[in-house]
């Protein structure tokens, strides 16, 4: 896929971080047919942050991430899937094509692999329960990083910030005090 391909966007008020999987529940036909085109393609499609200005249409924030399908299942009329964040993106350029957002999108670098800090540690008895003992001990800041915000019981506008930060131990240094805002850590 090229920068000027047309990428399907997912407009949700939840955010999905690279490496992160996230659960849904899609029974909107516009959707049921992007994703049965995706699995069909093996495209990934974005997910995005929205504001719905209450006509029925939303606007999406511009760093979003792709979305790889890594299991569905459903009945009659209810598809549920299960997503992997995969790279982070910025849309150049978004439009509605029928009912569903497309955009033009600029893929990001992956973030460096480094180790997590001493300062850090604070944070690994949560990623054990989130993934277990051993990954958790082998894990870098960055995919620490993403897996955290996406379990935090925070706002959607919170968790909108730590995905565009690009440094991964400023976004481990937030995401610590945002679990001591909200009493988690």
């Amino acid at each position: 896929m090229t920068d000027t391909d047309w990428t399907p966007l997912f407009l949700l008020r939840t955010v999905l971080f690279p490496k992160a999987l996230l659960g849904l529940r899609i029974f909107e036909p516009r959707y049921l047919d992007m994703i049965s085109a995706s699995l069909r393609q093996g495209r990934d499609f974005g997910i995005c942050l929205s504001h719905s200005w209450g006509d029925g249409h939303a606007e999406p924030e511009l760093v979003g991430t792709l979305a790889r399908i890594v299991d569905w299942g459903g009945e009659a009329g209810v598809l549920q899937i299960q997503v992997q964040g995969q790279e982070r993106f910025t849309i150049q350029d978004w439009r509605y094509d029928g009912l569903l957002a497309v955009a033009s999108i600029h893929r990001w670098v992956a973030e460096p692999i480094v180790p997590m800090r001493r300062e850090n540690e604070v944070l690994r008895p949560i990623l054990e329960d989130l993934i277990g003992k051993v990954p958790a001990t082998e894990i870098d800041a960055s995919s620490a990083g993403m897996i955290l915000a996406q379990a935090l019981p925070a706002s959607p506008e919170e968790k909108q910030q730590l995905l565009v930060i690009q440094d991964p131990m400023e976004r481990l240094r937030r995401i610590a005090d945002l679990l001591g805002q909200h009493g988690g850590a």
